[in-house]
């Protein structure tokens, strides 16, 4: 088992992180945004594209992306979907993707969006 010391020895080989996070489970919002705003704030991410992908969408239950965001406190941070050109500027590129692991669903786009910045 890694400990969070032993996983930031190993963050300077890292291409690009997906946070994925249960979209159906809110009362762990605040845990999540705990262990997310970490990773955010570690220097040696600092440069590190983060796809935050909000899991379970097919539960009516589910958060929406503009809820997920909210409660993780993204909701002015991300670099926006599509083609967005960051190479110009000192900004990490940053994007939440809703999707369905079991469904087959969100996934594909956000894995394609991180696609681009991955050096």
């Amino acid at each position: 088992m890694f400990t969070n010391t032993t996983c930031e020895r190993f963050y300077y080989l890292v291409d690009a992180v997906v946070y994925l996070v249960d979209a159906a489970d809110k009362e762990r919002f605040a845990e999540s945004k705990k262990e997310l705003d970490g990773l955010l704030s570690d220097d040696s991410l600092a440069n590190v594209p983060f796809l935050v992908l909000g899991n379970k969408i097919d539960i009516p239950i589910a958060a929406s992306e503009e809820e997920l965001r909210y409660y993780l406190g993204l909701s002015n941070f991300t670099t926006g979907k599509g083609n967005v050109n960051l190479s110009d500027s000192n900004v990490r590129p940053l994007e939440v993707f809703m999707c369905s692991i079991v469904r087959k669903m969100g996934y594909g786009e956000g894995f394609k969006w991180m696609s681009q910045y991955i050096k």
